[in-house]
């Protein structure tokens, strides 16, 4: 693998992507917001829905991604706009204590959106300069923490990218990095392969119970996952089975041991392979993954999929032929050569790893050169 060469932050946390991020900590921000990070390079906004009129857990889940998120590593700074600012003090308080640069500005209080955007830009600026001070220095790839994602997927999907995948995760894994992979009901019928590689009965007990929470959630809308999943486009990609799709996901996250299972966007305690609670859509699993800290996220996809995270570099893989030429301005890493021309998987993981590495290294995936990012914070409360 090359050099790999990151961004240092005042705790010591390593840095991909050197990012000012606008995060509206209510949605009445989120234009606003949006205009913001359009107006400078190298600025994103995190624009999720809602944010006002929630309410004890889901609220919580709903701050703890904010500030997940308005505190990656990749970012540099981040300023949190809301309609009023006392409803943005909780992620700004979170952001700042988690060592990261953050103001907060709330519409009200500024006159309006014109002039919080005169104000804003101008801080925005200012952190802009100090941040193009900053330089890469080496790193290791113990430093990083990797999300592993599947969607769109296809026969080719267990067949060549999850594979593939699995194999850079194993690595990333042995040379003392994290990887966290998600999406417990996709693991539906593959619950065994996992159990095998639990650290520990209770890490084993809090796979299954995961799994099978998202299973009742299902049944208790009158939902049979049985009937439902594999999807239309996983069937129309040759998947037949709930358990052949499930077996296929589970590629993606190599053979090392389950250290734990961590909730909707929370950090790994150290490094090894860890489960996340998140539901399977991609935009929701790929924010849960962002604000656990995953420094980018690798994304196996059969027919297509072009959704990115804005602070997480996501990276796109694929070993359907037809897709890799019909869906390319989507596709970072080309994996087709396995089936077309009988390359082995090791050659496959090859090419994962080299590609991960440039784009550790400051590559820029499809996803941040076509602008394909978004993000969408799960709800387990109705609003008041």
């Amino acid at each position: 693998m090359n050099t790999l060469m990151a961004y240092t932050r005042p705790d010591g946390r390593r840095g991909i992507r050197n990012l000012l991020a606008v995060v509206a900590a209510t949605d009445a921000a989120n234009p606003v917001a949006r205009r913001l990070a359009a107006a400078l390079p190298d600025c994103v906004a995190i624009t999720p829905l809602y944010g006002r009129g929630q309410l004890g857990d889901d609220l919580a889940l709903s701050v703890r991604t904010m500030i997940g998120l308005g505190s990656h590593p990749n970012v540099y700074a981040t300023l949190v706009v809301s309609l009023e600012r006392v409803a943005g003090t909780r992620v700004y308080e979170g952001i700042r204590a988690a060592g990261t640069p953050c103001e907060v500005m709330g519409i009200q209080e500024e006159g309006g959106t014109p002039a919080l955007f005169r104000h804003g830009l101008a801080l925005l600026e200012q952190w802009r300069a100090q941040a193009q001070d900053l330089r890469r220095t080496p790193a290791r790839l113990a430093e990083f923490v990797i999300g592993l994602e599947c969607g769109g997927s296809d026969t080719t999907s267990g067949l060549v990218a999850n594979p593939a995948i699995g194999l850079v995760t194993d690595r990333i894994v042995d040379a003392g990095g994290t990887a966290i992979f998600s999406e417990p009901v996709e693991c539906l019928g593959g619950e065994a392969a996992l159990a095998a590689r639990a650290a520990s009965t209770a890490v084993r007990d809090r796979i299954d119970a995961t799994i099978r929470k998202y299973e009742e959630i299902a049944r208790r809308a009158g939902v049979d996952l049985n009937k439902t999943n594999p999807a239309p486009d996983n069937i129309r990609g040759g998947l037949t089975t709930i358990e052949e799709k499930s077996l296929g996901s589970i590629c993606k996250t190599g053979s090392r041991r389950i250290e734990g299972v961590l909730s909707y966007g929370e950090a790994a305690p150290g490094p090894g392979l860890y489960l996340m609670d998140a539901p399977a859509p991609a935009t929701e699993n790929i924010t849960a993954l962002a604000a656990g800290g995953c420094h980018l996220i690798l994304f196996a996809t059969g027919v297509g999929n072009s959704i990115g995270n804005p602070v997480s570099p996501t990276v796109k893989l694929c070993g359907n032929d037809r897709t890799c030429r019909t869906f390319a301005d989507h596709i970072d890493v080309d994996l087709s050569a396995v089936l077309l021309h009988g390359h082995s998987l090791e050659q496959a993981g090859k090419q994962v790893e080299e590609a991960m590495a440039e784009i550790i290294n400051g590559r820029p995936t499809c996803c941040e050169i076509l602008g394909e990012t978004e993000t969408a914070i799960s709800r387990i409360g109705e609003s008041v």
